[in-house]
């Protein structure tokens, strides 16, 4: 589309916050929802027809299209993933009130989750590895593999996933902002997973869109996809031992640990140099093992913390904490990509590499 980063950045931050809207009221439609289908399962349906769409128009624009398109479909994108995590997360927060088996579904959720970064991050660097490939043609194989992929995946989730029955609808009436505020200041375990959300993902957003940029022109390195199947694989590798770590001890030391671990490798990174990429990719790998425990534990974490929800408000509200999850996370990506594009292009960075590795350094 030939926009510029700060374009782009700026682009992602305001399809980000258009996003926090829509969450709060997936989350309460989705707590409220009686049909013959369950509570959870239309929205997942209606969800991944939103991001085959979205992804489909966004992923091979036709040419003269601008910064509206962009952010027009990158919003309704947005928009379907939304209503996909927030029903499925709730869903897996409802399959059992047990503490260490709702580490358990989200480790198998994380799993899983895992397996397809795999594949998604393979397909790139499969792309890539062909004569005369382009960006843009790696764009149109992932839409392509979401279209096929996605269908299959839900139909499995609609198939062998059990929903539990819902308890009886309260009335119908408007959100009580003032009183879900109210919980939530009440609710100190939620306070704190909601704060260490924001924290990572903002903070890893930053980090993982600079990235991409730092490993090619600061690092050297040739086929940053292929340390992004091996950093994806070390997840995959790590979710059981995350879980094993907070079954003996708890998830929120099993947490800690893993976020200082990921802080210490990219303070690391920062120290690298022109043709450091066999180093590059060992803390690469390293963060990777990471991965798993900053995914899987707050889910687990806030699924606790909806029971601690329950006993304040006398209200089954799983949806809807969920939903506020996923406000606090969208608000931290927005923050991350919108800093870090702009950022770049306030030091005079330009993607396609007309300047040299001095601009990320300085």
């Amino acid at each position: 589309m030939g926009l510029s980063l700060a374009a782009i950045g700026t682009a992602m931050m305001l399809a980000r916050l258009v996003d926090i809207g829509v969450d709060p009221f997936i989350g309460v439609a989705s707590d409220r929802m009686r049909s013959r289908f369950g509570r959870r399962r239309p929205f997942l349906v209606v969800g991944a027809l939103v991001v085959i769409l979205g992804m489909a128009q966004l992923f091979n624009p036709a040419k003269g299209v601008g910064l509206v398109y962009f952010l027009g479909w990158l919003a309704v994108m947005y928009a379907g993933f939304s209503l996909v995590q927030v029903t499925h997360r709730a869903w897996g927060a409802e399959l059992s009130p047990h503490y260490h088996e709702r580490t358990h579904i989200s480790s198998v959720r994380q799993f899983f989750s895992t397996a397809g970064l795999i594949v998604s991050t393979l397909v790139p660097a499969l792309v890539l590895s062909q004569a005369g490939a382009k960006s843009s043609d790696v764009l149109s194989s992932l839409s392509w593999m979401m279209a096929i992929v996605l269908p299959i995946t839900v139909a499995l989730n609609l198939w062998l996933t059990p929903e539990p029955a819902p308890g009886p609808l309260p009335p119908r009436q408007p959100i009580d902002w003032k009183g879900l505020w109210r919980a939530l200041r009440r609710n100190g375990p939620l306070r704190c997973i909601l704060l260490v959300l924001f924290v990572g993902f903002s903070a890893e957003t930053f980090r993982q869109t600079l990235t991409v940029f730092y490993a090619r022109d600061v690092i050297g390195v040739p086929n940053l996809g292929m340390i992004y199947v091996y950093y994806f694989i070390s997840a995959f590798v790590g979710v059981p031992a995350w879980r094993w770590f907070a079954k003996h001890t708890s998830k929120h030391q099993a947490l800690a640990a893993g976020m200082v671990i990921a802080i210490a490798t990219n303070l690391g990174l920062y120290f690298l140099g022109k043709g450091d990429v066999a180093l590059f990719t060992a803390m690469f790998i390293i963060k990777g093992v990471c991965f798993g425990a900053l995914d899987l534990l707050p889910a687990a974490m806030l699924a606790d913390a909806a029971d601690v929800d329950t006993a304040i408000t006398r209200k089954s509200r799983v949806g809807m904490l969920f939903a506020v999850s996923g406000v606090v996370t969208n608000l931290g990506q927005a923050v991350g990509q919108g800093v870090s594009l702009n950022a770049l292009s306030w030091v005079g960075y330009r993607a396609a590499g007309e300047t040299n590795a001095a601009a990320l350094t300085s």
